[in-house]
């Protein structure tokens, strides 16, 4: 800051500083500056500079610092306070992260059958941040276990019921001996037969009566 001053009896306006000569080298010269408008500190100045303030001289303390103080750790940067010659940057290792999806039940497994059952894991990232991308997993493919019973035809209703853990596919049933060829005319009337199919036939063959009566045999 400029201030007046009188050097001899003369006033002298706006001086922000004054160049004298040395005595012992009269062709050196001294400067003195005005220093009243500084107001740095230690804390303002690189470490081992010095400075003026207000007519006192402050050595700085800030160190000087560089990309290599950086510090990481998982998604924290560590920026320690100093002075930076230069920008100053370090990288945050981008990490991944893969979703995987367990399959499991009494009534799936890895048997290949008609009734697959895909799933493929997901995942999206909200906000991008320290896991900046996510794959999807990988596709887990297991299938509903299955079986194929055979019974034989009975007289009686029959109820196939699948084995634990497994879907019953398909139920096979045992032919029915069907090459008879009886009609209803070589079966006694009124007895019931099966003959070359499932459906009931009823006998209508009769069988005549002997008698013998006073020596006469009769035949009705």
């Amino acid at each position: 800051m400029a201030k007046n001053i009188t050097i001899n009896g003369v006033n002298y306006s706006d001086v922000a500083s004054v160049k004298m000569p040395l005595t012992a080298d009269p062709e050196s010269f001294a400067f003195f500056y005005d220093t009243d408008s500084g107001d740095a500190t230690q804390g303002d100045i690189r470490s081992g500079k010095k400075a003026w303030v207000d007519g006192v001289e402050v050595t700085g303390n800030v160190p000087a610092k560089s990309s290599s103080d950086l510090t990481v750790s998982g998604k924290t940067v560590t920026v320690p306070a100093g002075i930076y010659d230069s920008q100053a940057q370090k990288s945050v290792a981008d990490g991944s992260a893969t979703p995987s999806a367990t399959v499991s039940g009494d009534e799936i497994g890895d048997t290949s059958s008609s009734y697959p059952i895909t799933i493929t894991p997901k995942a999206t990232v909200n906000a991008a941040g320290y896991i900046s991308t996510i794959s999807d997993g990988t596709a887990v493919t297991k299938y509903i276990q299955t079986e194929s019973k055979s019974v034989s035809p009975g007289g009686t209703e029959q109820t196939i019921t699948p084995t634990a853990g497994k879907l019953l596919h398909s139920v096979v049933v045992g032919a029915v001996d069907l090459t008879g060829n009886a009609t209803e005319a070589d079966v006694m009337s009124g007895k019931t037969f099966y003959s070359n199919s499932l459906t009931k036939k009823t006998g209508t063959a009769t069988i005549p009566s002997i008698s013998l009566t006073s020596g006469v045999l009769t035949i009705a």
